[in-house]
């Protein structure tokens, strides 16, 4: 049932009148993986950065999250704005590519080297990464303006997996042109990847000129403040602690490729190789979740998450180095981990936007993110001290990390099982997004 469910959404969703949302993901989405940390860390590990200053760069991105708070404000100050806003924001960092291809020929030529390099690397990642988070947080802001409820239960998961589908497919040859043209003309192979991103940056920023206009997005003054509707609703309370405690956990995760390359020894390829395949998994994931949540519910979406990334987390504990099996514990966790991470990204979207009533959503969701982005930056935070203190041993410091991102996955999982005696009834968990927006 859920199989021809799943069929005919997709049916609906390649229909005409939803064109300039696949052009916005299919662009969006092949910038995004090529410039994502599966390409970024093996590149940040050849021009010299340590490992645990590798691990710290994925604490960058996390700033946009917490940025989201601003946005409430920015959209008062530019009368309700959103299309200019998420236009600008997204001018400026989605062809971010081009900004990596150009580090990449001026490290590769000499002009500049060693801390400077990465510094430079670092500043990159986090000013584009800020801009472009910020920007896609107002998309979904956007879609729920512009598209009828039922509409945009069926639009926004399947964006999701077409825009990671395209990158994954890329990422595959990429790999395998990484391992061959590093041989050949060293650093200067990867401004190809980046390359291809930033051109496909800038048409994306064209394709989102194509969206129907939001009008008018504001959040009014009663609603700036947020606070009230966690004391009233209990969900709500246990779902944004579940929330912050996985995240937690996700910044203790470290990095894949740092371990695939500085522990385990294999080649940037192979880590790249890996990252797509994780990706695809997220696809295929998102594709059969996205129709689960049409009809489902997302509270049990989200806690199954939960243990099956704690599952993933645990099996690079019996990846040792020098193993016939690492290399195929290490691909079972990234696939593992990715539907656990797309199972709850869509189930915790949904399950905010069914929680809150009125025009708090928008507050809320950017303090869901401030929190969650928080979270996870104090665990990466954490798991770069590990790291950098525990590199002389190796394995050991890795495994700590696993262990303890196991662990809170384990923890979120019981806190998001814990029933409140106050169920959200059937009317209270209607997705209120539309009552979240003055459309002018």
């Amino acid at each position: 049932m859920t199989h021809s469910f799943s069929v005919e959404d997709w049916r609906r969703f390649g229909d005409r009148r939803f064109r300039a949302y696949h052009y916005v993901a299919l662009t969006a989405g092949v910038a995004g993986v090529l410039t994502g940390f599966e390409v970024l860390i093996p590149f940040a590990l050849a021009i010299g950065a340590p490992p645990f200053v590798a691990v710290l760069l994925g604490v960058l991105p996390l700033l946009g999250g917490m940025a989201q708070l601003l946005m409430p404000r920015l959209l008062e100050r530019t009368e309700g704005n959103l299309r200019g806003l998420t236009i600008l924001l997204a001018t400026i960092a989605e062809p971010r590519g081009l900004y990596f291809a150009l580090l990449v020929l001026l490290v590769a030529s000499g002009v500049v080297s060693g801390p400077f390099a990465v510094l430079l690397l670092a500043a990159l990642i986090g000013v584009t990464s800020l801009l472009g988070s910020v920007a896609a947080s107002n998309l979904l802001s956007w879609y729920s303006a512009v598209l009828p409820e039922e509409d945009r239960r069926l639009v926004v998961p399947r964006l999701m997996a077409l825009s990671l589908g395209m990158g994954a497919l890329l990422l595959f040859p990429i790999a395998a042109l990484l391992d061959v043209l590093s041989h050949a003309i060293g650093l200067y192979a990867y401004a190809v990847p980046f390359v291809i991103a930033g051109v496909l940056g800038i048409a994306e920023t064209a394709a989102l000129r194509r969206l129907k206009n939001p009008g008018r997005v504001l959040v009014p003054a009663a609603a700036a403040s947020a606070d009230a509707d966690v004391q009233v609703n209990p969900d709500l309370a246990r779902f944004l602690r579940a929330s912050a405690i996985n995240a937690l956990g996700m910044g203790f995760a470290p990095s894949v490729s740092v371990f695939i390359i500085s522990i385990l020894g294999y080649s940037a390829g192979f880590a790249v190789s890996v990252g797509a395949i994780a990706t695809l998994t997220t696809v295929v994931a998102a594709g059969l979740f996205g129709a689960h949540l049409v009809r489902g519910s997302s509270e049990k979406m989200l806690r199954r998450s939960f243990w099956i990334r704690a599952i993933a987390m645990a099996l690079p504990l019996f990846a040792l180095p020098g193993t016939a099996t690492a290399p195929l514990l290490v691909v079972a966790s990234a696939m593992l981990g990715s539907i656990g991470f797309s199972a709850g990204s869509l189930a915790s979207n949904e399950r905010m936007f069914r929680l809150i009533k009125g025009p708090a959503v928008v507050r809320q969701h950017a303090r869901y993110l401030a929190r969650t982005s928080g979270a996870m930056t104090l665990g990466q935070l954490a798991g770069a001290g590990v790291v950098a203190v525990g590199m002389p041993f190796g394995y050991p410091a890795f495994a700590l990390l696993y262990a303890v991102s196991s662990a809170l996955r384990v923890a979120a999982y019981r806190i998001a099982e814990t029933r409140s005696a106050a169920p959200v009834t059937a009317h209270e968990s209607k997705t209120a997004e539309a009552e979240a927006t003055a459309v002018a």
